[in-house]
Parts: structure tokens; sequence; C-alpha cells
């Protein structure tokens, strides 16, 4: 009977073990303190900043140049040596005058006079009037697609006399709103310049 009892208790004990370890579990202890939290490495230090490359310098502005700007070559007068009228026409074709150029533009006329001489080719701006001797003065209208070139005597009821005395012509067109040199043309009176000057503003060749 005691080896009976003995057993008995020792298989007790061993359930009651099992018991207790069974019940115990991880959650029912109480959490402990959060630690306290490491301190953060150190920043590496930051590269000094690199130095700004240079600037290209600009380039230069252009010469104006004769974009928009329209002219002719010199054209040779249809008008006589003789003419015995008090006046005398005759119309160059203009095809690019329309409208825009008409109300917006500027038209410009020349004639030259062909010299042998010493002084060259005399350039003149229409309208001009020649007094003294010769009594003549010449004009010009321009209209749709054409201008009308007109000589009159000065003196009343007196003739023309010579009608080609200015020998050839050419016309021009400075379209409204062409900016030259930072300036819109309408801010310009290109009539109050000399033949030279226009062709050298806008590099227009002879």
């Amino acid at each position: 009977m005691k080896t009976i009892v003995l057993t008995f208790r020792t298989f007790f004990f061993t359930v009651m073990s099992l018991v207790l370890v069974t019940s115990c579990s991880p959650e029912d202890g109480e959490n402990g303190a959060t630690g306290p939290q490491g301190e953060q490495g150190a920043t590496g230090a930051q590269g000094p900043q690199g130095d700004q490359g240079d600037q290209g310098e600009q380039g230069e502005q252009g010469d104006p140049g004769t974009a928009n700007v329209i002219y002719s070559d010199w054209i040779n007068t249809e008008l006589d040596n003789n003419i015995v009228a008090t006046s005398a026409s005759f119309s160059i074709d203009a095809p690019e005058i329309d409208p825009d150029i008409l109300n917006f533009g500027t038209i410009l006329v020349y004639a030259r006079r062909i010299s042998l001489g010493e002084e060259g080719n005399l350039v003149y701006q229409l309208p001009i009037v020649f007094g003294a001797s010769r009594q003549q003065s010449y004009y010009f209208r321009a209209q749709s697609d054409e201008i009308l070139i007109t000589v009159v005597g000065n003196e009343q009821g007196e003739s023309v006399g010579d009608g080609a005395f200015l020998q050839q012509y050419r016309y021009v067109l400075i379209p409204g709103g062409v900016s030259t040199n930072g300036k819109s043309s309408s801010e310009i009176d290109f009539t109050k310049m000399s033949y030279q000057e226009v062709i050298e503003y806008f590099n227009i060749s002879e």
C-alpha cells in the first residue's frame, strides 16, 4: 500500500505542475516600462555649395534688316523729253500696295537724274519742285497695285518741256508697325530722311 500512495502523490504533483504552467500565459503579466530612447546618431556635415558657372555673354544686336520692307529696282521713265502739254503722267506697277500699306504704311518714291559727270547720279525724293529756268514739279499718287507719276509745268499754261529730266524711279514700301531698332515705323518719319539714310537704315541694295 505504501508504494501506491507514493505513486499517487507523484502523479498529483505532476498534474498540478502542468496546470500551473499552462495557466501562466505571458499575457497575464504586466508590461514592463518602456526603456529610454537611444541617442540619435550624429548627422554628417553638409559640404560647401559649389560656385555658380559663368553666364555666357549676350550677342550684339543685329543691324536692321529689310524684313517686311519692300522696294523696287530702278524703273525707266515713260515720259517724253518734249512734252507740249501742261502735265503728263505714267504708272508704275506696284502689286505690293494693298489697303494695309495705303492706310497704315509709309510709301516713299524716289527719282534720279543719271549724270556722267563728276557729281554722279542725283536722287530726289518725290514730290519735288524745280524752279528757276526748269519750272517743273514731279508728284506721285499711290493706289492699289500701282503708283502714278505726274510732271506738270509750274507756269500756268506753259508746257512741261523735258519730262524725261528725271530718268528713273523706284519705290520703298514700309508696312505700319514694322519694328526697327526698337521703334515702330509709326514713330519714325522716314520722309525726313535722305535717300542715302533710308537705304542704309534698311540695308537696301542699289
